[in-house]
Order: C-alpha cells, then structure tokens, then sequence
C-alpha cells in the first residue's frame, strides 16, 4: 500500500468520524445556547444534515461500519430538531366557513427585497403589498415594521391595534382585525426597536389573544462590504449583543404568554430558524403552523438563494391547523404567511 493511498484512508476514516460529530454538537448548541456559534449552526443545519445522509447512504450501500455513526447523528438531530423540509401531495385542502384565518407579514416599511434597504419605489411597492393583502382577505392581519402611510387604505378591518405610543420609540407594529379587539397590551423590549405586542379578540362567545412578536433584529446588511475582513468585525458584536437580546426577549414573551389563561396564538418574526433555542423554547407546547399543513422549505427569508424560515404562526394545542400557504412576492425582505385554523371542540 503506497504513502498516498494510506493518507486517504486515514483522511477518509476521520471525516467519517467528524461528520457525524459536527451533527451531534450543532444540534447540543443549536438546543442549550444563543450565540454568534449557535445562530451560525442554526442556518448551517440543513446543509449538515444533508452531508450526513450522503455519506451514511454511501458507507451504507458500500456497507461500512462507520455508517452506523451517521445514522446515530442522524437519529439524534430526528428526535431533538423539527425537519427543514415538509412534503406534501399538493392536494388543495377546503377551508371551512368557520375557520379563521391570520396572515403575518414583516413588510419592512416598503423597505424592498434585497438585503440593503431600497428606498426606491417605496410607494409602488406599499400599494401592491395592500393589494396583495386585501386579496387575501383573512380574518386577523399582523404586521411587523408596517409603514407609517396609507393606514386607511385597509377599509375591511374595522377593529385596529397600532402599536404607536407618545414618547416611545419603536418599530411600528399593527393588528387588524374583523372581529372586536376587547383588550390589548404591549410585552415591552428594553433598549431596543424590537417589542411584541397582543390583542384580545372577540369571536361569538370565545377570547383569543393574538400576539404579534418581532424578536431582536441585527441590523446587518448584507451589502459589498459584509464579507471583508473590516466588516465582519462590525457585524461579529451586532450578531453576538442581538442573540443575548433575543435570549431575555424570548423570557419576557412566554412570562406573558403564562400569565393568560385562555386560547393564543403568537405571530411573526422571529429573527431566528427553526432550529435555535429560541423558536425550541417559544414553540413548546404549541402547533407550528408549517410543520402541520405547509410544504416544501416555507421559506420565510431568502439569505443569497438560501432559503430560511424565520416567520411564525403558533397557535396552542386548542387549534387545528387546516392550512397553510407561503408566499414569493419579493417586496420585502420577509414573505407572508397564511394560515387557516379551527377551534377543536
């Protein structure tokens, strides 16, 4: 056996091993911690898990011991982590008259698309946006970083929470409702643009609180600059300060959450994927919208062609989820979702 065949072996066995390894300890990060380490893995997992699967059908077609490894991995991201991918049959699924519906949109104020805000044809842009919505026609609407023009443009939505108040600055907020909001507050983030807000809504004889969360965003933008050795020192303490924000928002939403007794359902953007602790932590006990009737990756956010899921509808286990529906307009740098649920008995 000569030098260079004996390398590769041994380079072989030990990507084998690291393979698996790294799977193992992303998930254990992903899970227990909120850091610039754990937001990176979080994004990086599909792509992790997909490596592992690769190599264990290859070691296992070519029935290698070290296949068994992979396949432990691959168990332990299966039982810890939700699936980045959901397939469906593509059957269009009839929504009941009774069912109500919430879309959740962060619309970044007419901001664009792309990954550096675009302050041309804002206008343009808000106006097919409100045509898009109002199409929709769905019962509850939940906005995060809504613009501050056009408000009286959505005629359909007689009750209003807009989360606007004297000498308080923060990203505005708004939930729109057909059906009577009898009673609304705030879950107020410290230091921060960010906030959550809710409101109680009336429908027939039953109170459900709606709360429209819009978790601790970097402010980084992906621009020309972002991958340079300058940027990147900017960008690293953003990242890292936003993750522990989004760690004691996180806390003081759920405080909340605990303290109602009745049917909720929380919205919006969470700035984080489906595999960090803070969607692990805030999805407890709850229905994940998505993973009960979506399909495909329910991009939410296009990071350079790679599609993430940071947008959310979690209704309590008092809910059915009969659908829910993703969308591609690219007028914002987050997509809408729509959900369609259902009172059990």
């Amino acid at each position: 056996m000569n030098f260079f065949k004996i390398v590769y072996l041994a380079i072989s066995r030990l990507l084998y091993f690291l393979i698996p390894l790294i799977l193992v300890l992303s998930c254990i990060i992903t899970l227990y911690f909120e850091n610039v380490l754990s937001l990176i893995l979080s994004v990086g997992l599909p792509l992790i898990v997909v490596l592992n699967a690769v190599v264990f059908i290859y070691l296992a077609f070519r029935k290698r011991k070290q296949a068994i490894l992979l396949l432990l991995a691959l168990v332990i991201y299966g039982l810890s982590h939700v699936f980045f991918f959901k397939f469906s049959l593509g059957k269009k699924v009839d929504t009941p008259p009774d069912s109500l519906s919430v879309l959740t949109f962060n619309v970044r104020g007419g901001g664009g698309a792309g990954h550096t805000t675009d302050r041309f044809n804002r206008l343009e842009r808000i106006d097919k946006m409100k045509n898009f919505v109002e199409n929709q026609d769905a019962d509850i609407l939940v906005f995060q970083e809504f613009w501050r023009t056009k408000f009286e443009s959505f005629k359909n939505y007689p009750y209003a929470f807009i989360g606007q108040r004297k000498g308080v600055s923060k990203s505005l907020q708004l939930i729109l409702s057909k059906y009577p909001i009898v009673n609304k507050g705030y879950v107020d983030f410290p230091n921060t643009a960010n906030n959550a807000m809710y409101a109680d809504v009336q429908i027939e004889h039953e109170i459900i609180r709606i709360y429209n969360v819009h978790l601790q965003s970097f402010s980084v933008e992906v621009n020309s600059e972002f991958f340079t050795e300058t940027g990147l020192k900017t960008v690293y303490p953003k990242i890292d300060k936003g993750q522990k924000m989004k760690s004691a928002q996180t806390e003081l939403l759920l405080e909340g959450v605990k303290e109602f007794k009745g049917r909720s359902i929380i919205c919006g953007d969470f700035n984080a994927t489906p595999f960090s602790k803070t969607y692990k932590t805030i999805s407890k006990d709850r229905l994940d919208s998505f993973l009960e009737a979506g399909s495909g990756f329910g991009e939410t956010y296009n990071l350079l062609g790679y599609p993430m899921r940071l947008d959310y509808v979690l209704p309590d286990t008092n809910f059915e989820v009969i659908a829910h529906e993703n969308f591609n307009l690219q007028l914002s740098d987050h997509e809408p979702i729509l959900v369609y649920l259902k009172l059990k008995n």
